[in-house]
């Protein structure tokens, strides 16, 4: 049993995630995930094996009796406050533990932060500390805890889920695609639809050879999507009706189910669907880390906290409207432009792979050990 306790809302992502890769590359054990109540209702869905349950009182009482029932081997404390009592039974357990995303602004409770001793007896249990920012190295060196166990790595974020594909569709569709200059609209909602058309004849004016890929949020819509498009005047083929791509396509509708994968590694430019419109935003870094650079509108609930990354390394572009989008298709589909945001884009989300490979590495051996 690998333990992760999530102790901040901003933390919730990082958490599913890192909970997710330590099931995934550790199929003999399970993983459990605490939060406080405010927290709990936030980490979903998880996959079968990972246990999410409260964090128990901080009482010597319920810290015992929560040890004692889940035996964890290996604690990876995330953000948050820290709590004294059931942390101190942690520390005389000899159960490994490492602390990420530590900061100020958290780590501390009300008075105790200006507590002589604070910094060193609230990591005391652990073996790491991680801190997201060198204050808070500085802060914990400064307070008494040795200096080879503070590490400022930044905040450890949430790796990409790498879609899956199929690789012989991707191998024939890349031999029909390739000569053409194209870009996708992914998980588009139906009020969309419309903007997503103007979009394509703007862009299309500059270059009549660009191809239009869109796959529906409603994935049965896809003919319904289709005739809207032709009666725009495009020449459409729908792949739920058994077309191929064709020269003298300007639109395709992908319209089969979980093939958004194999339509990220095509397409050098994706548009995120559920930003132009209410409906909800898909992660942009799917198609990121599938080399597709990434185009968006102003609503970006529920991955704010990603594009906000994605934009501060100049690897997306927002836009607000449906003739903004089709200027912005028609700059960036140059081969140059998506390359350039692209790899912006691969190296904002990869930065912490070494961070976490090793969080991984650590929590197996520590179980495989015990």
């Amino acid at each position: 049993m690998i333990w992760i306790h999530c102790g901040d809302k901003s933390e919730v992502i990082t958490t599913l995630s890192l909970a997710t890769r330590l099931h995934e590359h550790s199929e003999a054990m399970d993983v459990l995930v605490t939060a406080g109540a405010d927290i709990l209702p936030l980490l979903t869905p998880v996959p079968d094996g990972i246990h999410v349950v409260p964090i128990p009182h901080d009482s010597l009482v319920k810290a015992r009796a929560f040890l004692a029932d889940w035996v964890p081997q290996y604690l990876i404390w995330n953000g948050g406050p820290v709590r004294p009592i059931l942390l101190r039974c942690v520390e005389k357990s000899g159960l490994g533990a490492t602390m990420i995303n530590a900061r100020n602004s958290t780590l501390f409770a009300g008075r105790s932060r200006w507590m002589l001793g604070a910094s060193r007896n609230a990591v005391l249990p652990f073996n790491r500390v991680l801190t997201a920012d060198g204050a808070t190295a500085t802060r914990l060196i400064r307070g008494g805890v040795p200096r080879e166990k503070v590490l400022a790595t930044g905040p450890v974020l949430e790796e990409p889920m790498t879609l899956s594909y199929d690789a012989n569709e991707l191998t024939v569709l890349n031999e029909a695609l390739s000569a053409r200059p194209l870009w996708f609209a992914a998980s588009v909602t139906t009020p969309e639809i419309v903007h997503i058309v103007a979009a394509h004849l703007t862009a299309g004016r500059k270059n009549h050879r660009l191809l239009l890929l869109i796959t529906p949020r409603d994935i049965d819509s896809g003919p319904d999507v289709a005739q809207v498009l032709r009666e725009a005047g495009f020449k459409v083929g729908v792949r739920s009706q058994g077309d191929d791509p064709e020269p003298e396509h300007q639109a395709y509708v992908a319209d089969l189910d979980d093939e958004l994968g194999l339509w990220y590694r095509i397409a050098p430019l994706t548009f995120i669907g559920g930003t132009l419109s209410a409906g909800g935003a898909v992660s942009p870094f799917e198609p990121i880390a599938l080399g597709s650079a990434v185009i968006h509108g102003p609503r970006k609930s529920p991955h704010a906290a990603q594009f906000a990354r994605l934009a501060q390394a100049q690897a997306s572009r927002e836009i607000r409207s449906a003739a903004e989008l089709g200027i912005a298709v028609g700059v960036l589909i140059s081969p140059e432009q998506t390359a350039r945001m692209a790899l912006a884009g691969w190296s904002e989300i990869t930065q912490n792979a070494e961070t976490i490979n090793q969080l991984v590495l650590d929590a197996r051996q520590s179980a495989e050990v015990t």
